[in-house]
């Protein structure tokens, strides 16, 4: 079989808010199979561990986090739906136990941001959330960092804490996880430098590594973390070219961060710059940057690797657009091989 099923998050005008698309591998190009219309405006899809259940936050009049059926053939039916208590709900998952949807909100009209988590019964119906959480805090960048802006929640690879990195404050949270009673108590936080605006994180696949990219500086951090979870930040690296100068009327942002399933690469979107960021990573998982890639279109906000390693696919919001890339497996750089028209596509999850 040459073709496995990507879920796309489409947050444009279009009367569809998810596309359901067969990725050919022989071809690297994408083929529309289904595009639902339950929702629009969706801005962030997740699947569930099972494989057989997809959620998704949707902003077209009632903001909500919905779940879907996934059926043989790959495509969407729609199970239930829960308010997300924000105008903005960035980001959901489903921790590995599958018994909770965690869910953040960047906004709630224009006060802060919050975080909740939604059990899932047997049947992937979402309850009522379980939790609710808001951070305290701002930062130096007024425009951006007035109030508290959660726009991630993750689980660590061993599924003991959710991870939130936090752009209004420069903080990134960790919340020990209580995957039973869908619960979560502040564990630690780590600080990033003053406006760096912290957005989402990755973890490399064998080493206990975290890569947090963050939006208004344009960087990458690295983070550490023993038995004992003390995390300790090993480095920063520049998302853009050296001598790289930021144009007046349209800074770059950066968005979306990936390690490639060989633990040697890791990805990242410019948006402004609007290219893909690679580095190598070292024995130590320490990044070292490569050069960039541009995404053929504008303000690239989120992308995948397919889980072979041998794909990569970028959404271009505001060109209306995905492009496929194929991977080069020993050096990490890309070759454009196709682009889809889509509206706003700005997250991708493959079911492999």
């Amino acid at each position: 079989m040459t073709d496995k099923l990507v879920y796309i998050a489409n947050s444009g005008e279009a009367d569809y808010g998810i596309t359901v698309a067969a990725l050919d591998y022989c071809k690297g190009a994408l083929e529309v199979l289904q595009q639902v219309t339950e929702i629009s405006e969706c801005h962030y899809l997740n699947l569930h561990p099972n494989g057989k259940l997809l959620l998704a936050t949707t902003m077209d009049g009632a903001v909500e986090v919905v779940s879907f059926a996934i059926d043989s053939a790959g495509k969407l039916s729609l199970v239930s739906r829960q308010p997300a208590a924000g105008t903005s709900p960035a980001y959901v998952c489903v921790e590995a136990s599958g018994r909770h949807a965690l869910l953040v909100n960047y906004i709630v009209g224009t006060e802060r941001g919050n975080i909740r988590v939604y059990p899932i019964d047997a049947n992937g119906v979402l309850g009522a959330h379980s939790e609710h959480i808001e951070h305290e805090g701002s930062s130096v960048n007024p425009g951006r960092q007035e109030v508290s802006h959660p726009h991630m929640i993750v689980t660590t690879p061993d599924n003991r804490f959710a991870v939130v990195p936090d752009l209004g404050t420069d903080k990134i949270y960790l919340y020990a996880l209580d995957a039973a009673q869908g619960k979560l108590s502040l564990s630690q936080t780590l600080d990033l430098p003053v406006g760096a605006g912290p957005r989402h994180v990755a973890f490399h696949p064998t080493l206990p590594r975290m890569y947090g990219i963050n939006e208004l500086d344009s960087t990458i951090a690295a983070w550490s973390w023993d038995e004992q979870d003390n995390w300790t930040r090993l480095s920063i690296e520049s998302t853009l070219p050296e001598g790289y100068q930021q144009p007046a009327e349209r800074q770059n942002t950066t968005a979306d961060v990936h390690v490639h399933p060989n633990g040697r690469f890791l990805y990242g979107t410019n948006r402004g710059h609007d290219s893909i960021v690679i580095y190598r990573l070292d024995a130590e998982g320490l990044p070292h940057y490569i050069g960039t890639e541009s995404t053929r279109g504008a303000w690239p906000r989120a992308f995948m690797i397919d889980p072979r390693g041998e794909v990569l696919v970028v959404g271009n919001r505001h060109t209306d657009n995905a492009a496929v890339f194929t991977i080069d497996a020993a050096t990490g750089l890309l070759t454009f091989r196709s682009s889809l028209a889509l509206s706003a596509p700005i997250a991708f999850k493959m079911k492999g």
